[in-house]
């Protein structure tokens, strides 16, 4: 004869297993459908690695946004011996 504590663990194991497994049946579901995607991506013309930076920009939160803006702005400048004037202003006195 079982406990009930052993069935409860059971059943709870159990449920967590199909759960992870319909997750993860998801997960495949999403790879195939973004995989189409690129797909039609590519085939529109447009570059896949331009978009998926583009992408991965756009999901970053407003500080990382800033941040990868002015880095890739000093490295543009770094590169094309543009000088980066900056402008401090005056305080009011």
């Amino acid at each position: 004869m079982t406990t009930g504590f052993n069935t409860t663990a059971a059943d709870q194991l159990k449920q967590f297993a199909d759960r992870m497994e319909r997750l993860m049946d998801e997960i495949d579901g999403l790879k195939a459908d973004l995989k189409d995607l690129r797909g039609e991506v590519k085939s529109a013309g447009f570059n896949i690695k331009a978009l998926d930076k583009l992408v991965a920009i756009r999901r970053k939160d407003a500080g990382e946004q800033e941040a990868e803006l002015l880095n890739d702005l000093m490295l543009y400048a770094h590169a094309t011996g543009t000088p980066l004037d900056i402008v401090v202003p005056e305080s009011a006195e």
